[in-house]
This record gives structure tokens, sequence and C-alpha cells, in this order.
């Protein structure tokens, strides 16, 4: 399990735990149909986390305006 921080377009949009991550390049959707493509992908290696709470993982996002749904 990893603790997610996203930011899209530079404000927290994700908090909380993920059980799989998104890569560099996916297309992720929010609420009110915005989607948004994962730019960065940071693993905070300087941080002391238990292990039973996970890894913790920011994500960069950047809005996208025109997405193929099929």
């Amino acid at each position: 399990m990893y603790k997610v921080h996203g930011f899209l377009d530079g404000e927290k949009a994700i908090l909380g735990r993920m059980e799989h991550l998104p890569r560099l390049g996916d297309t992720m959707r929010f609420s009110g149909g915005q989607y948004g493509k994962v730019v960065e992908v940071i693993w905070c290696m300087d941080e002391e986390t238990p292990s039973f709470e996970g890894q913790r993982i920011n994500l960069r996002i950047e809005s996208e305006t025109e997405v193929n749904h099929d």
C-alpha cells in the first residue's frame, strides 16, 4: 500500500492510500469529468515511515483538456 499525495496543476487533489500507482504518462480521471496526465512520480525516500503505513509517493499531474474516451 502506498501513501499518495497527488497534485493536479499544483493543487492537492489526492491525499490517501493506493494499492497500485499510476505511471508516468498515465491519464487519471477526477470528479466533474476532469482528467489529468501524470508528469512526475516522486518516491519520498527521506521520510521515516513505519513499514505498515507504506511508502509515500508524490504525483505531479497536469490537466488535460481533450481526452479520447474510447
